[in-house]
């Protein structure tokens, strides 16, 4: 990346409202944090034959209603503020049946900034959802998987992968960084977890841009034509990612309910699940608050990574860190360059506050301000996890 971030807000209107047009500014995106959708929609803008193209893919995941329950409606606005847009034509269906549908739209009038707007309406209840995907200034950079834009930022070990959007007549530049960038600092903490401004790869070597690689080390990759410049497109490749199965990676999301002498305990472990478990028994007290612990924890930790995901695995990103602990926002607004995430729920009522902090590994990159005011609040949700009461 330049980390495509692939930003996709999605907005859910009242039950009661028609699905009018409204401005984007004006929502309540939570809708984007809440794991528990009736269907799904990856929204993705890249370089087709050096054309913008909006790559999109609809599954329902809910097996009583069909993708033809839903009405797909496509606009280009100019910014957040604006109720309409260019009306945009219905997608070229590469694959359209009752559970997903994928497709493109040529974006032959789209100027970098601009955002296409996917509006999906219920049509039995008129209930609507919005989502967008800007379109980037740098280039429309991405990866692809079987012919298909990827919309994550990571892949996995070996898988088969190509670039789009580059200059067909120059090589790629791949580095590798296997450096373990550190977890997010707590939400109280008056010193970040910061990355050093520069980074050294650890490897380089080039591809040509009509090349497919596997790429076998896990790690930050970039790919870029000119390494002086400030555009490419970087991922991550990981194995074990995004829900964590192995003993050995179990333990680094622990850092943010546990206590230094527990921390080194889970990371002797290693492989071994037995001692493993015995030192998550003797955090939470009992057997069935272990299991209640691990499956609830590392349920939010497999969500944070694939919401969060960035130059570092989602768990350790700052909103992925408060995703964890406080769970799922209930109002999320985005007011400029910061993300608002609202709680009012019977753990917590309070509110964080997330800026954007571009780079060139994550233009899409937010970072929470911190407060020590959140130092009682932060201790209270890390006992009630410990506690095993989520």
């Amino acid at each position: 990346m330049e980390l495509h971030r692939f930003w996709i807000l999605a907005v859910f209107t009242s039950l009661a409202a028609p699905a009018s047009s409204q401005p984007l500014r004006d929502i309540n995106f939570s809708y984007l944090y809440d794991q528990g959708t009736e269907f799904t929609l990856d929204l993705n803008v890249y370089s087709l034959n050096r054309q913008p193209v909006a790559y999109v893919e609809f599954v329902s995941t809910n097996p009583a209603k069909s993708t033809t329950e839903y009405s797909l409606q496509w606009e280009l606005r100019s910014s957040i503020s604006d109720k309409s847009g260019q009306e945009l034509p219905q997608p070229e269906w590469l694959i359209n049946t009752t559970v997903k549908k994928s497709g493109r739209i040529r974006l032959s009038d789209a100027t970098p900034g601009q955002l296409v707007v996917a509006k999906i309406i219920l049509s039995a209840s008129r209930k609507a959802w919005y989502f967008y995907k800007e379109v980037p200034a740098s280039g429309n950079f991405s990866l692809i998987q079987n012919n298909l834009p990827v919309t994550t930022t990571f892949i996995r070990i070996n898988e088969l992968t190509s670039f789009s959007g580059f200059e067909p007549d120059k090589s790629l530049f791949v580095s590798l960084y296997k450096a373990d960038f550190p977890a997010a600092a707590p939400p109280f903490s008056t010193a970040q977890a910061r990355v050093p401004p520069t980074i050294k790869p650890d490897s380089t070597f080039t591809l040509s841009p009509d090349q497919s690689v596997r790429f076998s080390e896990q790690g930050l990759y970039l790919v870029q034509q000119d390494t002086a410049g400030s555009s490419g497109v970087a991922f991550r490749v990981e194995d074990d990612y995004p829900k964590l199965g192995k003993i050995e990676t179990l333990a680094g999301p622990m850092i943010y309910v546990c206590e230094k002498k527990e921390m080194d305990k889970l990371r002797a472990a290693k492989g071994d699940k037995l001692l493993f478990d015995k030192t998550i028994i003797s955090i939470t007290g009992s057997t069935d608050r272990a299991r209640i612990f691990m499956r609830s924890y590392f349920r939010r930790v497999e969500q944070a990574n694939q919401l969060f995901s960035s130059y570092k695995e989602g768990w350790k990103t700052d909103r992925g860190m408060i995703y964890i602990i406080y769970g799922p926002p209930e109002e999320v607004y985005r007011l400029g360059d910061r993300e608002v995430w609202e709680y009012k729920n019977n753990y917590f009522k309070g509110r964080f506050i997330f800026t954007k902090a571009p780079t060139l590994f994550d233009p899409q990159n937010f970072v929470l301000i911190r407060d020590r005011r959140f130092t009682d609040t932060w201790y209270q949700m890390v006992d009630l996890w410990r506690k095993a009461r989520f």
